[in-house]
């Protein structure tokens, strides 16, 4: 049986349920994991290892477990890059003039156009990178066809980057980011209903369907019809909302148990409340608010004062090409008044609670998947100060050294 061991482990961030402190931190203590699981936390002394256990010497390193970061769109084709310098100094009509396509559409075309091996490729490559910051776990949505083939080969790509990258890939249909324009909404919902979740689920293509319920995309009332329609084919609900208006998703959310709903910049108190108690995490992306400048940040503090579980993602996407948690997590405390504590407590357990994972993922405790990144930090705040900095030396993902600084 394969054996690693991490030494006399300067600081472990365990991130335990019960933790008073939200992080669960422990010094001086070594971690044994058995193939793929944490076998035992304890001294060292009080650890039975063998002559082919594999050591590593953690006096001076700090041990957390390995991002999860819960919402992202990291399936597309080309960058939008000149409309995003572009929109620096210009308004939107003017962006538009200068590079044409722009948005969700601009998207969808340089998607469509791509190669299954492009798209496959790229992603992978960003997947790597992502990896070297920490990030174990990833979730992933489609959302960039609109139409059957396009949201079923996303998919599909996504289903087989878990042959080529070490982390957990999730998968999300999100047929619902807009709707064929030609085909009208109503027709569209029911196209999804009719001619593509099936399919999603006959081929085991997606753990959860989200839907963009915000002014202009879909309503409440469609929303609860589209994930109501998923979890009859077997997908867990999530949702984007509440983003540019408060239009009553989160509602929605709580009604249907959602897995989670994200952005929340419109989110009302008593909204907070409903999902609280119906175990709906919400998902706070710092990112998107820093790269759209949004004029309302979300405000983390009332949903924690109230109880809410939170999490925090990327949501990389071609307008918001963020891959490190880390900055993400940077973002969420200079920004919107998170302590350290709760931003990494957000990017751990709180990422594998918003797509129901917490069983095996998002802590350091025995018996969990050893999901593990070694950092050479005097100090475990540094992932939220040192900002562009990446202090992680190794990565170890179920039981395996996967990377090596």
């Amino acid at each position: 049986m394969k054996k690693l061991l991490l030494k006399d482990c300067k600081e472990i961030l365990t991130i335990r349920e019960d933790a008073d402190d939200l992080i669960g931190i422990v010094s001086n203590k070594s971690i044994l994991i058995e193939e793929d699981r944490i076998k035992k936390i304890d001294d060292y002394s009080k650890i039975d290892i063998d002559s082919e256990t594999e050591v590593i010497d953690c006096k001076d390193k700090i041990i957390m477990p390995g991002y999860v970061d819960c919402h992202t769109h990291l399936i597309f084709g080309k960058s939008r890059v000149d409309e995003y310098a572009a929109s620096l100094t210009m308004s939107a009509e003017e962006v538009k003039k200068k590079v044409g396509l722009v948005g969700l559409a601009s998207s969808m075309y340089s998607t469509k156009n791509a190669t299954d091996e492009e798209l496959l490729q790229s992603s992978l490559t960003k997947l790597n990178r992502m990896l070297k910051t920490g990030t174990t776990t990833v979730e992933i949505k489609s959302g960039y066809g609109i139409d059957k083939e396009n949201e079923l080969r996303q998919l599909r790509i996504i289903k087989q980057m878990g042959k080529y990258t070490p982390q957990t890939i999730l998968s999300t249909y999100l047929g619902a980011h807009y709707f064929d324009v030609e085909m009208g909404k109503e027709k569209y919902i029911q196209y999804m209903i009719d001619e593509v979740m099936p399919i999603i689920r006959d081929e085991d293509l997606a753990k959860f369907c989200d839907v963009w319920c915000d002014d202009g995309y879909y309503t409440a009332e469609d929303s609860r019809k589209i994930l109501s329609a998923g979890l009859s084919f077997g997908m867990v609900p999530t949702m984007h909302t509440e983003c540019y208006s408060a239009i009553g998703g989160a509602r929605v959310g709580a009604e249907l148990k959602a897995a989670n709903v994200g952005h929340l910049n419109y989110l009302e108190d008593e909204d907070i409340e409903y999902l609280r108690d119906n175990g709906v995490v919400g998902v706070l992306i710092p990112g998107t608010d820093f790269s759209v400048k949004h004029h309302k940040p979300f405000n983390p503090r009332p949903m924690i004062d109230k109880g809410l579980i939170i999490a925090i993602a990327t949501n990389l996407n071609p307008g918001n090409w963020i891959e490190s948690m880390p900055l993400a997590m940077s973002m969420a405390c200079r920004n919107h008044g998170m302590t350290p504590e709760e931003a990494i407590r957000a990017a751990t357990l709180g990422g594998a609670k918003a797509l129901k994972i917490e069983r095996d993922y998002g802590s350091i405790e025995e018996g969990k998947f050893a999901d593990i990144q070694i950092l050479e930090s005097d100090n475990y705040k540094n992932c939220i100060y040192k900002i562009g900095v990446n202090e992680v030396n190794i990565i170890i993902k179920k039981g395996k050294i996967v990377f090596k600084a």
